[in-house]
Order: structure tokens, then sequence, then C-alpha cells
């Protein structure tokens, strides 16, 4: 059973309240109930800008690596409690030599749904091979612009070709393989700026065999642009997401939009549900929790994290979600 499944599940329970007790029960029984996100590396290799990593100064602050020898330790501890496993959260994974090697435990331990988040631009041929023959259920990339000097501009320091590339190489080794996996989520930030492109991408991307689409309304989150869809241009993006919702339920493609709260002003109730099984791993998280992964146990780590406190918070109201805003606001149209 895999994201999406369980996405539609939950779409169909109305009640947050009823959720949250269903995941403090899978957490008593001891069944897998945490979406465990990694950052292997606090590092990225572009300058996106309208993510943090464009700020010299916030680059500064978001250094480390989490050392090898402690994947199979936070597998040990984590994954066997987890239904899924993403690599890749809020840096980029492919600047650790070794972030295969999570993507390999995780499967050694059957978590259902396990992906990876990526720009892309560092992957290669022997890794995307590789990520084919073990079955990888999705892999996220990230992109901002149909048109090279869009992609370019808000995605500095990355080649275009080389994401058009990255796609071939994967529908090449699908079909090598006779393989439906890694499925390919493109994640697209719209912004001001970005926006009127959007009614050209299945001109460039229409050839390459894309299941799930996700169209981002830009947040702040510390990133040199931040500029949102105007008053003016709501129309027109909600023209260009009916559009989309055509023409990707044509081509089999799932599509992961906000059309109800595009700027982000009213209140989220399916951010409490992820927070709930939001488990965030990077380079940092030991010194946080003063803990060492070798010598934790999963009760350990939940006493460490307050898990069960946080989940009693949200469940009685008394606390609103610590994700940011965009965090599971989008409806999902298949």
């Amino acid at each position: 059973m895999n994201f999406y499944t369980l996405l539609n599940i939950s779409t169909k329970i109305k009640s947050t309240t009823l959720k949250l007790i269903g995941i403090y029960v899978l957490h008593l029984l001891d069944r897998r109930h945490l979406s465990v996100r990694i950052d292997p590396s606090l590092n990225c290799n572009l300058f996106c800008r309208m993510c943090y990593f464009s700020s010299m100064e916030q680059r500064k602050k978001l250094k480390g690596i989490i050392p090898e020898i402690d994947f199979s330790h936070i597998a040990k501890v984590l994954f066997p409690r987890a239904f899924q496993v993403y690599v890749g959260c809020g840096a980029e994974p492919t600047t650790h030599r070794n972030f295969i090697e999570l993507v390999k435990l995780a499967k050694e331990y059957n978590v259902p749904d396990v992906g990876v988040v990526t720009n892309g631009q560092l992957l290669t041929e022997k890794q995307i091979e590789y990520l084919t023959d073990i079955k990888l259920n999705e892999l996220t990339l990230s992109c901002h612009g149909v048109t090279k000097e869009s992609y370019e501009h808000f995605m500095t320091n990355s080649k275009f070709n080389r994401f058009l590339n990255t796609l071939e190489l994967i529908e090449k080794y699908k079909n090598i393989k006779k393989s439906k996996y890694p499925e390919i989520r493109i994640n697209y930030t719209v912004n001001n700026k970005n926006l009127s492109e959007l009614n050209k991408f299945f001109t460039v991307f229409d050839k390459y065999n894309i299941n799930t689409l996700q169209i981002r309304p830009v947040i702040n989150i510390g990133g040199k642009y931040s500029h949102a869809i105007t008053d003016e241009q709501i129309p027109e993006y909600n023209n260009i997401i009916n559009s989309l919702k055509n023409e990707c339920s044509m081509r089999g493609i799932r599509l992961l939009a906000n059309t109800t709260n595009v700027q982000f002003t009213r209140k989220n109730n399916n951010a409490k549900v992820a927070d709930a099984v939001y488990c965030y791993i990077g380079p940092k998280t030991t010194e946080k929790l003063n803990i060492t992964w070798k010598n934790t146990n999963f009760a350990e780590f939940t006493r460490q994290t307050a898990w069960r406190k946080k989940l009693y918070t949200l469940i009685l109201g008394k606390k609103e979600s610590t994700l940011n805003k965009s965090t599971a606001n989008y409806e999902v149209f298949e």
C-alpha cells in the first residue's frame, strides 16, 4: 500500500481527531505509522532562488552529513515503524556519496513506500540503473520552470539539458528492465513569474513517463525570491490547473494541486495529520536529541522526541502543526 492509497483512505475519513487517534493506535500496536524523511547531507549543489539555499547566510548554518556507519542503526530504530521512507527532505541527498545505502536499507526492511527527492542534477547513470534494479517506488524531481530560461534562472547553477537527460536515462533503464519503477513525480513550485509557462508543460514533458505532477504555490522559506501568485493572477492559475486536470487525466497522471487555499490564508487540518506521522532525521538529530543511534531503540527515540506529548496536544486541539503552510495543502486528482 503506497502513500497515495493511504492518502485516498485518509481523505475519506473526515474527522481529523479520528485520524490522529488511529495513528496513536498503530503506534501502540507496534505497526507502521511514521513517514521518515532523511537528509543524509545538509548541503545542496544548487542555489534555487525560492529556497533557503539561495542565502549564503543560511548555507553557512546548514552543514554536516550523517556518517554512513549510522545508517544501519537509524534503519534498525525507525524503519520497522515506517510506512514511508524518503531520502531527501530539505537538502540535496545526492551530495552524500552513499545516499543510496539508505534506500537499500529501507527496501531490506520492507518499507512499503520508498522514495528519493532530488533536483536530479548529480544523479549518475549508474545510480539511476541501481534505483531501477531495486525498484525504488518513487523518484521526485524538482522542476521550477518549463523553459530552459526559467528553469536555470530559478534553479541557479542547474542545467536544463542535464535535467532532461536524467529523465531520458530513467526511461531508458525502466524500458531495459521492463519495470514501472521508479515512478516519477515532478514537483513544480509556482510563482508570479513561472505561472504562465505551465500551459506548455506537456509540450516539453509529454514524452517522459511522468506518474505524478505537483503544482505547489511558493511560500517564503528564506529564499531570495518568494513572490507569490498575485490576486490578479488567481483566475489564470485556476484556468491553468483546470487545463492540467484534463491533460493529466488523459495521460493517466496523478495531479496534486492546491485549488482551494492558494494563498494559504485558511487553516489546514491536514497538516496536523502530516505532523503526527512526520519524522525528520538529519545530521544534527543526534545532537538535538542527545542520543547516539547505535545505543538508541525506538522507545528511547520516542521519549526524546516527545512524540506522544505532541500527539496528545494535536488530538486535544491545543497545538497547531509546526510544519510549513504548504504541507499536505493540496487536493489529489486522479
